[in-house]
């Protein structure tokens, strides 16, 4: 779920970016949406997604389907169920990737991660403000919103969110192998009650457990 920097990914995902953007003639700057006070006001949320991958050519690669629970600072869970179930976890402090195919689980910290880390990339207001630039555009009663790196130098990877009432649609980014990716939300639950119990887990003892350093 890492955000890989190179100059492949960027073009894959610009012509990702243009299609999306440039396909509507009526496409203006919204006056009324703010991001950060959006972000801000999110405590919490749950959706089911869909997410489609793609290759450098435009051809898909695999879908799957999964859950993503959310709550305020830095806690949430990624869940995929199809085709494989593979969990990434975080308390707030810990990141744990819990992979029960592999039976294997690796922890590391969330400081160490959350640059690259896709739920921190749009839900961090102080990660957005220090790392990216955004372009909010407003078209088909949807908020269109493009995280550009700051330092292009270190950093070529845009990030792409659609948010239409309230709730977010799609996300689309580049993943550790130079494909795109959209995830599609449905279900989009905002400011849902969520226990911190949920970003706990169990470890089996017959699992491995690798401690990312």
């Amino acid at each position: 779920m890492s955000l890989i920097k190179n100059n492949l990914k960027y073009r894959i995902l610009l012509l990702f970016f243009l299609i999306i953007f440039f396909s509507c003639q009526e496409t203006y700057a919204s006056k009324d949406f703010n991001y950060f006070n959006f972000i801000k006001e999110m405590k919490s949320f749950s959706s089911s997604f869909i997410q489609n991958t793609y290759n450098e050519n435009g051809l898909l690669v695999t879908t799957s389907k999964g859950n993503l629970t959310y709550k305020k600072k830095s806690k949430y869970v990624l869940e995929y169920e199809v085709p494989n179930k593979i969990k990434f976890i975080s308390d707030g402090q810990l990141i744990t990737i819990y992979d029960q195919d592999l039976e294997q689980v690796i922890i590391k910290s969330v400081h160490d991660s959350e640059n690259n880390n896709i739920v921190d990339i749009f839900t961090n207001e102080k990660l957005i403000k220090n790392k990216f630039d955004l372009k909010i555009l407003f078209k088909n009663n949807e908020n269109h919103i493009n995280f550009s790196p700051i330092d292009k130098d270190i950093e070529s990877n845009d990030f792409l969110l659609i948010i239409r009432d309230n709730m977010i649609k799609s996300i689309t980014f580049v993943n550790d192998f130079d494909q795109s990716v959209i995830m599609n939300f449905n279900g989009f639950k905002i400011n849902v009650s969520i226990l911190d119990s949920l970003f706990k887990i169990d470890i089996p003892d017959s699992f491995d457990v690798i401690i990312d350093k």
